[in-house]
């Protein structure tokens, strides 16, 4: 009797450890996360205040300017760091300088956001705000569409602490880097005056003395020099300028002169090189041996995505040289 008693206790734990164990496999990567958040916050943050949908608000400071809606641009500055500390991205050059990420070619001035197509967490922090004011929140993985993880981590699916101060709410974007162009234009430029095109500046700064004229598909070639409005450069071909604004990249073939394709057509122009738009621009309005200088809003650069460390939403100032006529 007493061994057949052992028996069914041990089949009875065998059967509780099954449901268990399904019972844990059955349980969301997002309620994992959520009871992994939860635990995280009320050891390190007690006083955290969470909202219905989630978020865990840390530190407040009240604004006193405009509350952007959900189909607002904002300018920012921020910090994102995952629970443990690691930064995952910021705007300021200290942090970079601190963590040894800071690059000559970077771009350190505050940034522009979209909430048109921004995630659920950055559009409920940003529209509860209004300009100067600061909010730090923990943004679980689930309101920053990516599907939680089971654990805390360094990637996707991990919950993210957003450290953001609103500098401006912008309605109008093109109008809004127009006005940048614009300003700085009067600063450095003040000769050119009116864009060519919506967004587009571009001044032949000086004539080449060739009298050849480029017919359709003929090709030429050309230096440049791309800054930011802010001054940094962050690209060029040509070796003496990378190496004085301390971009060189360590390959010395990499520096020589690039090609173009004119067609008769801008639009054609524009279409068949592998430029931005803006740059295409300037270089079929080019001739032999002239020298210029073009700015353009993002829409006819890298728009709202941007590229590599351009981001996105930044007007972009290009000094152009094209060779003279060699064939």
């Amino acid at each position: 009797m007493k061994m057949r008693t052992i028996r069914f206790i041990l089949i009875a734990a065998a059967a509780v450890l099954a449901v268990s164990c399904a019972e844990e496999r059955s349980e969301s990567a997002e309620s994992v996360q959520d009871r992994i958040l939860k635990a995280y916050v009320e050891k390190y943050h007690p006083d955290a205040v969470r909202s219905e949908s989630g978020l865990y608000f840390l530190e407040q400071s009240e604004g006193t300017g405009r509350t952007p809606e959900d189909t607002s641009y904002v300018l920012v500055e921020y910090s994102i760091t995952y629970l443990d500390g690691t930064y995952s991205a910021y705007t300021s050059e200290t942090i970079a300088q601190q963590l040894g990420t800071y690059t000559h070619s970077g771009y350190y001035d505050p940034r522009i956001w979209s909430l048109r197509d921004n995630t659920p967490g950055i559009v409920e922090i940003l529209t509860g705000m209004q300009e100067g004011g600061s909010v730090k929140a923990i943004i679980p993985a689930i309101l920053l569409d990516q599907e939680s993880g089971l654990e805390i981590t360094q990637g996707d699916g991990s919950s993210l602490i957003y450290d953001i101060h609103l500098l401006q709410v912008i309605d109008n974007i093109d109008e809004y880097e127009i006005g940048e162009v614009e300003s700085y234009l009067q600063t450095n430029f003040p000769g050119i005056q009116d864009s060519t095109d919506y967004g587009f500046y571009f001044s032949i700064l000086d004539r080449g003395n060739s009298t050849d004229t480029l017919e359709n598909e003929d090709y030429t070639s050309y230096l440049y020099i791309g800054r930011y409005l802010n001054g940094t450069v962050f690209d060029t071909n040509i070796e003496d300028t990378a190496r004085k604004y301390r971009i060189y990249n360590g390959d010395a073939s990499s520096y020589s002169s690039s090609s173009f394709q004119f067609y008769d057509e801008e639009s054609d122009a524009v279409e068949n090189n592998s430029l931005v738009e803006g740059f295409s621009k300037a270089l079929w309005r080019m001739g032999f041996g002239d020298r210029a200088v073009v700015i353009f809003i993002s829409e006819l650069g890298y728009e709202d995505a941007g590229s590599g460390e351009i981001p996105g939403f930044v007007p972009l100032r290009f000094d152009i040289w094209v060779e003279e006529n060699e064939d």
